[in-house]
């Protein structure tokens, strides 16, 4: 630990023991020793109004008792008022009386004398009072210095090093969800409490941490916040910390605005060329497939689709955010080798050399439906349903079986829970009805039958309850475990429901209509 960082915590105690103060005698105000000092202030010849001000040294010329006996005492007063640390009296001309060391003693300020010429002292003591804040803002300058002389290779590990080097701490990155995106995983983690716009400290154990915001556009929430931990603080090194981290936030949102461009600019790109393949004739043009082979997509094999849709309207930051985990958890399965961010979710897809056999539709949807679970596990009320189109050979069956694929995903929504995989070639009945589900006359029915609810229901709390319990056989006590709430919650949401709704859900035709009309209203959420 550095010890230079509790030079600025210097107290009248410390101050007396200074070389410029050798031989100095403490009258009176021996419980005032303690007290933190801050600068230095000659005291003036009128007694106008107080004087000094929290912190100070307030220095009397020692000359003035020959004439003026009241001035210690009026000062000691003004010291008092405005919390001035300490009056000192170089070289007095008269002994300061009894009265003034019993007032010293009742305000707790240090009354203190010494030999020597008023303005050496004051030139004296301020060059020792003010070294902590010159050393803080030299320090300041030399990290500034060192996170200009990053390149962008060394990018958050490089400025979280930087910082730590200059603040003796221990610094993390943490993303949006929580988690550490550089820098050690904090111990306990970062509260959603703790993620606010503006900086915060809190007491963790005998460390202190500070969190820094990072936003990385005007008006923006932040997405990111660096978080720096130090044992036993002092008083000095929060200054510079709190300093310090906003500095490194602007050098960390610089870099990470730059990657969020680039991957927004390359989003679009692979987005573009996606839709061009959608929306091809029977076969590709010369410069779709040169495109094609620009991204290194492989289309030359056997090409099942995989799309995956995020219910309501997801963030598009949150998403670009997101690509790298879903495709990590993708890979093992032979999916997202390529992989196309899209306004609502992603696309990607295998390609093999044989065509699979229709008996590894079934592994394949249980084996994707897994990794949803694990990937909506820890985000509370994201929601993510995937459907898989029929292998097709070359890029005229990729564009096929993404047609099959963005129709499966549309159908697995309907099911209403939090996630769910649909095979097309395992549909039956269901492609039956989504041409149902589709039509904008059942839409319309959908919406005037709800509306009700909808009208009330911000939080969409009551609609999931409502759909949850239909498709339970009206089981509070299955749907309250499917909700992760108490059946007592379920119990007083249906009773509100059958308030609002003018069906009755009792009546199997009744219910039924309704049970459809929720998968129509979550299918066009």
């Amino acid at each position: 630990m550095n010890d230079t960082w509790g030079t600025n915590d210097m107290t009248v105690r410390q101050l007396i023991a200074l070389p410029a103060l050798a031989g100095a005698r403490v009258l009176a105000g021996h419980t005032g020793m303690n007290r933190s000092v801050s600068g230095v202030r000659i005291a003036p010849h009128s007694r106008l109004a107080p004087i000094g001000e929290p912190g100070t040294v307030l220095v009397i010329d020692g000359a003035r008792l020959a004439t003026d006996t009241y001035c210690v005492d009026f000062a000691l007063r003004s010291a008092e008022e405005t919390g001035a640390a300490m009056l000192l009296v170089p070289c007095p001309a008269a002994e300061i009386g009894l009265a003034s060391r019993r007032l010293a003693n009742k305000l707790g300020i240090a009354l203190v004398t010494v030999d020597g010429e008023v303005a050496i002292l004051c030139d004296q003591l301020r060059e020792q009072v003010h070294a902590p804040t010159r050393y803080l803002a030299a320090l300041l300058m030399e990290l500034i210095d060192r996170l200009g002389h990053l390149s962008p290779k060394h990018g958050a590990e490089g400025v979280l090093h930087t910082l730590d080097a200059a603040l003796d701490s221990h610094s993390s990155l943490i993303g949006f969800e929580g988690g550490a995106l550089a820098g050690a995983d904090l111990a306990p983690p970062l509260e959603d409490a703790d993620r606010l716009p503006v900086q915060t400290t809190r007491s963790i154990g005998d460390a202190l941490r500070i969190v820094q915001p990072i936003a990385l556009a005007p008006g923006e929430q932040p997405t990111f916040w660096i978080v720096t931990e130090r044992v036993a603080p002092t008083h000095g090194w929060l200054r510079v910390a709190a300093t310090g981290l906003r500095l490194a936030g602007s050098y960390i949102a610089t870099r990470l605005i730059s990657d969020r461009l680039e991957r927004e600019r390359d989003a679009r790109f692979r987005l573009g060329i996606l839709n061009a393949i959608i929306a091809m004739p029977e076969s590709p043009g010369t410069g779709l497939v040169r495109q094609i082979g620009t991204l290194g997509w492989k289309v030359d094999g056997w090409c099942t689709a995989l799309d995956i849709q995020v219910a309501g309207q997801p963030d598009q930051q949150r998403l670009l955010a997101l690509t790298d985990e879903l495709q990590h958890r993708l890979t093992e399965l032979g999916f997202g080798t390529h992989i196309v961010e899209r306004p609502n979710g992603w696309t990607t897809w295998s390609t093999s050399g044989a065509e699979p056999q229709t008996a590894s539709y079934g592994l394949t949807s249980r084996a994707v439906g897994e990794v949803l679970r694990a990937f909506v596990a820890g985000r509370p009320g994201m929601r993510v349903y995937a459907g898989i189109g029929r292998p097709c050979a070359g890029v005229s069956g990729l564009k096929k079986s993404l047609a099959e694929a963005q129709e499966a995903s549309t159908i697995a929504q309907a099911g209403g829970t939090r996630t769910a995989v649909q095979h097309i070639d395992e549909m039956g009945m269901q492609r039956i009805l989504f041409g149902w589900y589709a039509s904008q006359e059942f839409a319309d029915f959908a919406a005037t039958l709800l509306r009700p609810v909808l009208t009330v229901d911000r939080d969409e709390e009551l609609l999931r309850t409502l759909e949850t319990y239909l498709d339970n056989e009206s089981s509070p006590t299955v749907t309250a475990d499917v909700l992760g709430v108490h059946r007592n919650t379920v119990v007083n949401r249906v009773v509100r429901i059958r308030q609002l709704l003018s069906v009755d859900l009792d009546d199997p035709d009744q219910r039924l209509a309704v049970q459809l009309a929720c998968r129509v209203v979550n299918l066009r959420a």
